[in-house]
């Protein structure tokens, strides 16, 4: 299984980031690639500092990750939690990551949102498999 996550995970262009608000409802948005990523346990993503993504993980760090390939009826949710990490650590770095996208958006405080995984649900071939890291 392991390397069907991986495989999913390399040909993806777009991931939900899901992350809760202040009223305890969820708040999702598409980001681009990770700018680095570790497997399936470790990911940093390019986000806007000021935006609601950033303010809830300040606040509460538990979030998902899911990716999916519509193609293949394949997906991947990814449970965890994210932390904020200031720009200034990764600007060269992230510099060097970024695709022309991530560039334009320039946003005025950008931030670094590491995600750090705690279980994964892989489902393809109308099946389901998890993986519990915390075990």
């Amino acid at each position: 299984m392991n390397n069907e996550i991986e495989e999913l995970l390399q040909k993806a262009d777009a991931f939900t980031l899901a992350t809760t608000d202040d009223g305890q409802f969820p708040h999702l948005i598409a980001v681009s690639s990770p700018i680095e990523r570790r497997d399936h346990y470790y990911f940093k993503f390019y986000i806007n500092g000021d935006g609601q993504t950033a303010k809830n993980i300040s606040r509460d760090h538990a979030g998902t990750l899911f990716v999916v390939d519509s193609d293949n009826h394949e997906s991947i949710a990814l449970k965890g939690f994210f932390i904020i990490e200031e720009m200034t650590a990764y600007e060269e770095l992230a510099a060097e990551k970024l695709n022309d996208f991530q560039k334009g958006l320039k946003y005025p405080n950008p931030v670094i949102a590491t995600f750090e995984t705690l279980a994964v649900k892989h489902y393809k071939n109308r099946q389901a498999h998890f993986m519990d890291m915390t075990r």
